[in-house]
């Protein structure tokens, strides 16, 4: 069934468990995803980033994306992940997206708070949830220390726009961790106790469990995941041809179809929304 981010993210945030937020970029992302979620019971947000777009248009993505939603039995959000533009974001939600993320992190406070409320008033008007990221999350390998969300500008910027959810920046990172990253999780209580509102962790793939649980259980209600199932994807593949150099496109299929609904199985389990689906 096809809800809105809020919808699902209510729920997380009264139970204390977190949605995962997966970037699936073909039919067999979709499809694996669809089918741990439904073996599961399982919540679920399908996403695409702006960056993504190139490689997975969004108006070839947007079809697949509602259709797999309208057909599951479980509550599916389609979601907006990183959009760059007020633009942007409007295309979605005439595509028919049920949450967008405008992400306008790099921008000064003021022009950030400008133009996500013009998001935040489109989106209201069509029932379509709304995501923003403040603070900055940093890339692999790059020192986050200094541009942690701050408390104060938080409270600030979500009495000011009327988001959703607030994606903070509390040590985590983009792409794949040449470290475990140590996340700030007093940070993080700070801000759930300012604000009371579901909160977002990006760059999922890589936190170890103990801070992922410390996450969920103090605010934390969605968690982005895009590398990890990329990297399952490529070692499953590469398993498969060093065993069958010769193997055909269709097994192959199976193979993405495969690898991803396995790492989606490890993460929903990992994020306690197995068996939360209404």
């Amino acid at each position: 069934m096809l809800v809105s981010l809020s919808e699902i993210l209510r729920d997380a945030n009264l139970r204390h468990y977190a949605v995962g937020a997966f970037n699936c970029l073909s039919l067999e992302n979709v499809m694996g995803a669809m089918e741990a979620a439904e073996a599961l019971r399982s919540p679920i947000i399908l996403q695409l980033a702006e960056v993504q777009f190139p490689e997975s248009p969004m108006e070839l993505m947007a079809p697949l994306y509602l259709e797999a939603a309208r057909r599951a039995s479980v509550p599916v959000c389609v979601h907006l992940d990183h959009g760059q533009s007020l633009e942007t974001c409007v295309r979605a939600i005439r595509l028919g997206f049920t949450s967008v993320m405008f992400d306008g992190a790099a921008l000064p406070f003021d022009e950030n708070v400008a133009v996500t409320s013009q998001v935040a008033r489109i989106a209201r008007a069509a029932g379509v949830s709304v995501e923003v990221e403040l603070g900055k999350v940093g890339d692999s390998g790059v020192d986050t220390a200094d541009v942690f969300t701050d408390v104060d500008e938080s409270v600030r910027f979500v009495r000011a726009t009327g988001i959703d959810a607030l994606a903070i920046a509390i040590g985590n990172l983009h792409g794949h961790y040449v470290h475990t990253p140590r996340l700030n999780i007093r940070r993080l209580i700070e801000i759930h106790e300012a604000n009371r509102l579901p909160l977002v962790l990006h760059g999922g793939s890589g936190t170890s469990e103990e801070d992922f649980k410390a996450c969920i259980h103090n605010g934390i209600c969605k968690i982005n995941v895009a590398t990890a199932i990329q990297r399952g994807i490529m070692k499953r593949i590469g398993e498969r041809l060093s065993q069958k150099p010769d193997e055909q496109y269709i097994p192959l299929k199976q193979v993405m179809i495969d690898a991803s609904r396995e790492v989606v199985e490890e993460h929903i389990r990992l994020f306690e929304s197995d068996g939360k689906a209404n």
